[in-house]
């Protein structure tokens, strides 16, 4: 046996250990669905959280005003109607009856009501609990702005007090938002962790404890599921809620996920025992497996939902250790002509090919949004220059040439190091970024780049790495939150934690009043009424633009692809680009046996007849 096959037992041992802690499943309409993770979650906290990893878990556990079903539809779902007032500002929701609160033991605890929707916007809006998505109710409900910054902790001003604010408890059952103007988008708002409801009497009893990610007793339940069991990185179960409000929609009766570090390598095996009923599956599993005829209907491609853009961020405000030359790097980062030489001297194509061999170009992108807001695309590409989905060679090196003047004028020291972190959970990351270091270096240079490819943590990756800025180059990602193009700007807005734009100190960045081009563009684009849609659109589309073009950020596309081994069919989940449907498990059910491709393809054109039948 080699060291590698020993290794890989060794593993698999250490894997079916852990997955014999498990329950199992007794009666026979059980239907347990079981899987490994590698990325544990840093908070319960649903209504501060902003990572992909902690949203399935409370998209799980507690419910939203509204949903979207399979088709992409938005459907009632704690809220079981709503009218919206004659001047389009006012949107009122009328709960419906036995949506309850119960806890992990699954015990009746309260009902969930109107005020819960206050309580939880009150929360969400006091800068001190430092909600990650706040912003998305102060920028648009009424009051809210002021209300926020008075919490701040350098607030001198007068009091502002919470009535002012835009949502409203009518009664028990009748909650109100009045927004700052006309928004046709917020109902797709609604359908995210940041408008959640949270009871106040159990916000008061847990304190600073609520939310924390020690066991599954500090948050309520009021979703499809219970986490009747959390250890953080040992064991996740979810267990359907018998008190949930649509309980008879909610088919997998338990899901049981056991942390492994090794998930990505064990998965595929541990999958073929039928140990486990989903697995990430490499290219270079999905050829070996497709080759082989007793296992190529084990597997089928991943559905594209184009929620998640992925584009390459350059870090303004390095934070890194000192042997990465942090001073060095922030001479380069605010050279725009070093800049775009990494910008065209980055084969896109040849990237994309490590998570998809045969047609990586339909997952590239030449914008920073995802396509799935209709009509906007084509007014980005418009103002950008030409991108090409292979490295353009001669830009490059003459960018290349022209940063070296400079950058020597200015002190700064060749090769300049370029810190490129990845997350080592990810299946295909640390390959992918193999691949960016020999081809950039290949093309640019070893004595004008040395890019340093380092590992980041699997649990906790985004706060130690992207939210320190301990990175100096790195594939960044964004989710719709709600279908508006000004969602997609969160990123680089003032205060972001991606690359730190506002620290930027190239001059020609900024406009004659000291502030930066871009966010100048941003006020612009806000200033617009958003029942002015053309407009807005081409504003934020100019907005989006000048970042490209100005090489603040490179667009990479979808990282959706390839294939994957799973008992569950895609398209009978909740299915929307923007918020939180694709998290979720309800109406899923767990397959008999694993969807092979020609399933999939089957399920496919039946889904698409049936939107064309509903005229989406």
């Amino acid at each position: 046996m080699t060291q590698l096959s020993k290794k890989l037992f060794a593993l698999l041992m250490a894997a079916v250990m852990l997955l014999a802690v498990l329950p199992a499943a007794t009666a026979e309409d059980e239907a347990v669905y079981r899987t490994l993770y590698s990325g544990e979650i840093g908070t319960l906290n649903y209504l501060t959280t902003g990572t992909t990893n902690e949203f399935t878990v409370s998209a799980n556990i507690i419910d939203t005003l509204v949903e979207r079903d399979q088709y992409g539809q938005i459907k009632p779902a704690l809220a079981e109607s709503w009218t919206l007032s004659d001047d389009d500002l006012t949107w009122t929701f009328t709960l419906r009856d036995g949506i309850t609160w119960v806890t992990a033991a699954g015990e009746y605890y309260a009902d969930v009501t109107a005020q819960d929707f206050v309580t939880a916007a009150q929360y969400v809006l006091d800068a001190k609990n430092d909600a990650s998505n706040a912003w998305i109710l102060s920028d648009y409900l009424a009051g809210a702005d002021a209300y926020y910054n008075s919490t701040s902790a350098d607030y001198a001003g007068e009091p502002v007090d919470f009535a002012t604010v835009g949502v409203k408890a009518l009664d028990d059952k009748t909650v109100a938002y009045t927004t700052v103007e006309p928004l046709p988008f917020f109902l797709s708002m609604l359908d995210y962790s940041c408008y959640m409801p949270v009871s106040a009497k159990f916000l008061e009893e847990k304190g600073d404890q609520f939310g924390l990610a020690t066991g599954n007793d500090t948050v309520l339940y009021c979703g499809a599921y219970i986490l009747s069991e959390f250890k953080p990185q040992e064991v996740r179960v979810y267990t359907k809620n018998p008190s949930y409000w649509d309980a008879e929609h909610v088919y997998i009766t338990s899901i049981q996920q056991t942390y492994n570090k090794e998930s990505s390598t064990l998965s595929p095996e541990l999958y073929l025992r039928g140990e486990i009923d989903a697995a990430d599956i490499t290219p270079t599993i999905a050829a070996e497996w497709l080759a082989d005829p007793a296992k190529a209907d084990l597997i089928h491609p991943v559905r594209q939902i184009g929620q998640y853009s992925y584009f390459f961020s350059f870090n303004f405000d390095p934070n890194f250790d000192a042997v990465y030359e942090p001073e060095n790097w922030k001479l380069a980062v605010n050279n725009e002509n070093f800049r775009q030489s990494i910008f065209y001297g980055l084969d896109r194509l040849k990237a994309k090919t490590v998570i998809e061999p045969d047609n990586p170009e339909d997952l590239i992108w030449n914008t920073l949004t995802p396509p799935a807001i209709v009509g906007y695309e084509d007014k980005v590409t418009a103002l950008t220059a030409e991108l090409v989905l292979n490295a353009d060679e001669a830009k490059a090196i003459a960018y290349r040439d022209a940063a070296v003047e400079e950058l020597k004028a200015a002190g700064a020291t060749f090769p300049v190091k370029v810190l490129v972190c990845y997350n080592p959970s990810s299946s295909t990351w640390a390959e992918e970024c193999q691949v960016v270091e020999q081809q950039l270096e290949a093309l640019l240079g070893t004595d004008y780049i040395d890019v340093c490819v380092e590992a980041g943590p699997s649990t906790g990756f985004l706060k130690e790495i992207r939210r320190s800025g301990k990175y100096a180059l790195m594939k960044c990602n964004w989710g719709l939150d709600y279908d508006d193009p000004e969602n997609m700007t969160s990123p680089f807005k003032n205060g972001n934690n991606y690359n730190f734009f506002v620290k930027a100190t190239q001059p020609d960045l900024y406009d004659a009043d000291g502030t930066l081009t871009y966010f100048n563009l941003l006020a612009k684009a806000g200033a617009i009424s958003t029942t002015q849609a053309e407009e807005r659109y081409q504003a934020y589309a100019e907005a989006e633009a000048y970042l490209i073009n100005h090489a603040v950020a490179l667009p990479f596309g979808s990282d959706t692809a390839g294939y994957t081994a799973s008992r569950l069919n895609p398209f009978e989940a909740q299915f929307a680009a923007t918020g939180l449907a694709t998290c979720r498990y309800k109406g899923q059910h767990l397959l008999d046996k694993p969807m092979s491709t020609d399933e999939y393809y089957d399920a496919f054109d039946k889904w698409n007849e049936e939107v064309a039948a509903l005229g989406k």
